[in-house]
């Protein structure tokens, strides 16, 4: 299916109540101020997971810019390399990284934070908190080896197995992508009040610390402690006994670098989990994660007092459609405000130009949306479905074709589901005859004449459906389609005639193949020549269902399963590679069926009757009345079988001989060949030719052409001459009748069938 894609860059999410954070640019940086210090919002989860921060160059050029020279017999962090190794990355935490010879810290810092997802300027602060490695012109080996402080407890030294700075830099970003990943997993907990110590000494205390986001709660699970009033006091030296200075330092160090780390108009109280939008002088609830989500434009979560916001005058719950001072008014979805042209356009997507039909805001929050273009009546979604919105009702669109064919003019807009997921849903608009998914699973339905037919699983290769969906529908649009009771039978019908379809092909079937129970879906002329045309399913066609390992062959008027793979390759015209056609499960069941198919060439009687019959292919069974016959075709192997079995087959009325045709040709049969015989040979040899179908004529062994001269078992040479054979009595007397013609050794019922003569 095609990706949708946003008509704007949507905004990172959170994982406090779901709360969005804005992706604008930080401030300037300037001295951080202590007040400003917010024990439950160290950092912002967007400025935290941006792993797009700084590129590699901007990495580089920043840390140049903390160490102009590097003492002699050191190597700076500026100027340090290594050879870094491939790491495979954890699904939902890191992707992975190619490791390669001599990479900077630079560009160390800046792969991990795109692999992980961690911000460039997040991992320099990190290093300098912990190790002073940004700033020091002499660092030594232990700094880099422990480069992060990962795996050093605070009672222990640091584990070996996580030394290296690469390694610590690596494992410093999955450990936070670890913590963001299972968030309940950990001591520190976003979106609840924790108990946050001080100092490793636990007769420091502890006090209560909501916080308010997954990267504060990830700084406190990495470094569980909070600075104190006294640590706070002297922020760029040290407090008292009881002080720690971790995160202080990650604040104060970011802030310093980098600006503030905080990036709101969303607030809510610590006694209550309702957060409300505060507008031009109203509050309005946010009912949902979704609408909460809808407003990540103006900022995180701020938590007042419950005084404060009860001072400022309730309106309606928020719905998605907002106004601006000067009268605009628009639609919101992921950050992008699209203006609405009329009133009908509000009221079709669920509100209406009246007061309790949107969100006053003031103009500088209406300017932290992006300005996206004019709704339109068609939305799609970049969960894959596309709606059309009328009258607050959305109705799912199948594909462009589909839309055309309603009267819906081309073109839309790309949202989120969620943008309308409180509008009641319509039935779905779709054209006929068509393949269409269900939209998050891999189920197939064929939606024709109003009603829905199922897809079975095992039968995506006979029908070819895969490669011919349209488009998806979600499973509600399509429970509004009514559902037939029967899976699709692969049995299609157009003007009168019944198709099935076969190995991603339509075939006719023949007259008297379709019995009972097949159900038959008429579809449009379209659906038909969008399969390329395989014709009528032609006798000796090979057949199987997808889950099936029976494979029958087509006879003349039903099908018969086949016995063994011997059975197959002797009526087949690729022996290495047979050619069987895939057909829906249904069709074995469907169409006439005939006892199992015997081998071609065979020979076979039943234990009630002594008649042996040569099985002449797809097509009939000829009688003889010795075995030289067969043999001298090189048909010698014999069965018995069941009558039903064999008088499946058709009884030829000529008995075979010592001649047989295939197509047009004659041939006479000798020592388990076929001699092919020119019209003008036809009177030497007395036998009346039995037609043998095309597979049983792919068996035939084919020898020299035939002469007329012969020997039979006892060495006696003879020439036919006009319905005569004629005795050779030496072989010199053969070489001269011959000409250098080689004679051909025959059965003696072969040569007594044919009157002698005079010698030659």
């Amino acid at each position: 299916m095609p990706k949708k894609t946003l008509v704007a860059v949507a905004a990172v999410f959170a994982l406090l109540l779901g709360v969005v954070v804005p992706m604008t640019q930080a401030p300037p940086a300037e001295a951080a101020v202590a007040a400003q210090f917010n024990p439950g919002n160290i950092i912002d989860d967007a400025l935290f997971y941006d792993g797009g921060a700084l590129p590699a160059a901007s990495v580089q050029s920043f840390l140049n810019s903390k160490v102009s020279v590097c003492r002699s017999g050191y190597t700076c962090l500026k100027d340090y390399r290594q050879s870094t190794s491939s790491k495979s990355g954890e699904a939902g935490r890191c992707g992975p990284y190619q490791g390669a010879a001599n990479e900077s810290a630079a560009q160390i810092i800046f792969k991990v934070g795109a692999a992980c997802g961690i911000s460039q300027k997040a991992l320099i602060v990190l290093l300098e908190k912990e190790q002073s490695l940004v700033t020091d012109d002499w660092p030594v080996d232990r700094q880099y080896r422990s480069a992060t402080g990962y795996g050093c407890p605070d009672t222990a030294d640091c584990d070996a197995q996580f030394y290296g700075f690469q390694n610590q830099v690596w494992m410093a970003a999955l450990q936070f992508k670890r913590y963001a990943a299972n968030p309940g997993g950990w001591n520190h907990i976003a979106g609840r009040v924790n108990a946050i110590r001080f100092n490793p000494n636990a007769a420091c205390g502890t006090s209560q610390v909501f916080i308010q986001n997954t990267a504060t709660a990830g700084l406190y699970n990495y470094t569980p402690y909070q600075p104190n009033a006294a640590a706070l006091a002297n922020l760029y030296g040290t407090g008292d006994s009881c002080s720690a200075y971790g995160n202080r330092n990650f604040w104060r160090i970011f802030t310093d670098w980098f600006g503030s780390t905080t990036v709101s108009s969303l607030m809510r109280t610590a006694s209550s989990a309702t957060v409300y939008v505060i507008g031009d002088g109203i509050k309005y609830a946010l009912e949902s994660m979704t609408m909460l989500s809808a407003y990540e434009a103006l900022g995180g979560v701020t938590i007042v007092s419950d005084s404060y916001l009860a001072s400022i005058p309730t309106g309606q719950n928020a719905g998605r459609v907002i106004r601006a001072p000067n009268g605009s008014i628009y639609f919101i979805d992921a950050s992008i405000k699209l203006p609405f042209a009329t009133c009908a356009e509000v009221e079709d997507y669920g509100g209406s130009c009246d007061p309790s039909g949107f969100v006053q805001l003031t103009g500088p929050q209406i300017d932290r949306f992006h300005t996206g273009p004019a709704i339109t009546p068609v939305l799609a979604t970049v969960e894959g479905g596309r709606y059309y919105i009328k009258s607050g009702v959305k109705r799912e669109i199948l594909d462009d074709a589909s839309q055309v064919a309603a009267g819906i003019p081309l073109g839309h807009n790309v949202l989120t589901e969620n943008a309308i997921a409180k509008l009641p849903l319509g039935d779905p608009i779709i054209r006929d005859s068509v393949y269409a998914e269900t939209r998050g699973t891999p189920d197939l339905s064929l939606l024709a004449n109003g009603s829905r037919h199922a897809v079975l699983a095992g039968d995506l290769d006979a029908t070819g459906a895969a490669s011919r969906v349209t488009g998806s529908l979600s499973s509600a649009s399509l429970a509004r389609i009514a559902a037939s009771p029967q899976p699709f039978s692969g049995y299609v019908s157009n003007n009168g005639i019944v198709r099935v379809l076969a190995s991603a092909k339509e075939y006719t079937l023949g007259e008297g193949y379709l019995r009972g129970g097949a159900a038959v879906v008429s579809v449009s002329d379209a659906f038909v020549s969008g399969y390329p045309d395989g014709g009528a399913l032609a006798r000796g066609s090979f057949v199987k269902s997808g889950p099936s390992a029976t494979v029958f062959v087509v006879m003349p008027d039903s099908i018969r399963p086949i016995a063994s793979w011997d059975a197959l390759l002797r009526l087949s015209v690729d022996q290495a590679s047979p050619n069987i056609l895939i057909v829906p499960q249904a069709l074995p069941s469907t169409v006439v069926q005939g006892a199992v198919a015997l081998s071609a060439g065979n020979l076979y009687r039943t234990p009630e009757n002594a008649t042996v019959y040569l099985i002449n292919g797809v097509t009939s069974r000829i009688a003889f009345s010795k075995f030289n016959f067969p043999s001298a075709a090189g048909f010698d192997e014999f069965a018995f079988t069941t009558k039903e079995r064999l008088e499946g087959y058709p009884l030829e009325p000529t008995l075979l001989t010592f001649a047989v045709r295939c197509d047009s040709q004659v041939y006479v049969t000798a020592g388990g060949q076929v001699r092919s015989v020119t019209q003008a040979q036809l009177p030497l040899f007395p036998f009346s030719p039995v037609d043998l179908d095309s597979f049983t004529c792919r068996l035939l062994a084919q020898g020299p052409p035939a002469t007329e001269f012969i020997r039979t078992s006892n060495g006696s040479l003879f020439q036919l001459v006009g319905g005569e054979k004629r005795p050779i009595s030496s072989l010199q007397r053969f070489n001269e009748l011959s000409g250098g013609r080689a004679w051909m050794q025959v059965d003696d019922y072969f040569a007594a069938a044919i009157p002698t003569g005079a010698p030659a």
